[in-house]
């Protein structure tokens, strides 16, 4: 399955679509040689690159303060605004708390960076032969970095599984807390509890990186993990993005395995999708479900199995999503159609909506008055 996806992808990046961006006009001879010099000097036009929404790079110390010095809100998008950057604040505070409590006495303290956190709120529906399944569910993602502490340690906060697996239909999702350090570049180690029914501990490995191939982006994951109602287990994916313009063709594969009862399970999507601006991903599921575009639309296709010869269910999805007048604040909607093993492999529509709130920096801080 994934050595298809890859296929599709590198035969599709030589396709074009009518929505490419018109051909460079080749440079014309300068009417005199004047006009020559002058454009042999002047620096050259940048050329239009792709939106990535990244945290800012702020302490908290200016969050505050500049939330503070804010004026009151005057209408109803103002005060929407206003409610993020208090509820952001606060959080701020909170962490600022933490790691001046937990700072070493003869150690100058540093300033703490700000904490970005991200909430999304989804609902699933689809039509089974039974009636509708409803599925609510809710994500919370959140770093603390603590450079005042003895051992420079971060605090996560986070809805995601320690596999990073994309949750299927039926699964669960728990709140997971823990601590986390960088062992080496691009290598980090987790220790944490999951608030389960009874709590979970875990800790786990991971490497993960982007590396640019030419006209391609790979994105490589590799996870060691251990749980306390589990065991053992592992975790490895790579994602393939093409980008033609705006025009991205995706290939992204997961695969898990764990140690009791020697279980296996796997992902793979594909997705063709016209993006205006991304969402940097916390969260490596992210890419399988293209939730890292976040102003666009595409069509995503899916497919899940127990083992590497078996499929338990295939889902077709068309997806648009957008960003509100709050820069802050993005909704997305996704007719979809699932066909599942488990329901006799039956054509069911569907439909998922949700919200996406990214509490990454000020909506209105002073200096935008």
């Amino acid at each position: 399955m994934p050595a298809i996806g890859v296929a599709v992808l590198v035969l599709g990046g030589c396709a074009s679509t009518r929505h490419e961006a018109k051909p460079e006009v080749a440079l014309q001879p300068q009417a005199t040689s004047a006009e020559a010099v002058v454009a042999a000097a002047a620096p050259p036009a940048p050329k239009p690159v792709l939106q990535r929404y990244r945290p800012a790079d702020r302490s908290v110390r200016d969050i505050r303060e500049q939330s503070a010095a804010t004026a009151p809100p005057l209408d109803f998008g103002q005060r929407l605004d206003h409610s993020h950057d208090q509820l952001y604040a606060w959080m701020q505070g909170i962490v600022d708390a933490t790691d001046r409590g937990l700072a070493s006495d003869n150690r100058q303290v540093q300033p703490v960076p700000a904490a970005p956190f991200r909430i999304g709120l989804s609902l699933e529906t689809i039509d089974r032969s039974g009636g509708p399944r409803l599925k609510l569910e809710g994500e919370l993602e959140m770093a603390l970095q603590l450079p005042n502490t003895r051992s420079r340690l971060r605090i996560f906060i986070t809805s995601d599984d320690p596999d990073e697996s994309p949750r299927g239909p039926g699964q669960k999702a728990y709140l997971s807390a823990g601590l986390r350090r960088e062992l080496l570049r691009d290598v980090n180690f987790d220790l944490g509890i999951r608030l389960d029914a009874p709590p979970v501990a875990f800790s786990s490995i991971k490497w993960s990186r982007e590396i640019p191939l030419g006209g391609l982006s790979f994105y490589p994951l590799a996870k060691v993990f251990v749980e306390s109602g589990r065991g053992f287990g592992a975790s490895v994916a790579a994602t393939f993005d093409h980008w033609s313009g705006r025009t991205l063709l995706r290939s992204s594969t997961y695969a898990r395995w764990i140690a009791d009862g020697d279980r296996k399970d796997w992902s793979q999507s594909l997705v063709f999708a016209r993006a205006h601006e991304l969402i940097v991903p916390d969260r490596y599921g992210s890419y399988l479900r293209a939730n890292d575009i976040g102003r666009g639309w595409g069509v995503r296709l899916m497919a899940s199995g127990e083992d590497s010869r078996r499929v338990s269910y295939y889902e077709s999805g068309m997806f648009y999503r957008r960003r509100t007048s709050n820069r802050w604040l993005y909704w997305f909607v996704e007719p979809l159609i699932r066909w599942d093993r488990q329901y006799g492999w039956s054509t069911d529509p569907g439909i998922r909506v949700g919200l996406d709130a990214l509490f990454w920096d000020l909506a209105r801080p002073a200096q935008r008055r």
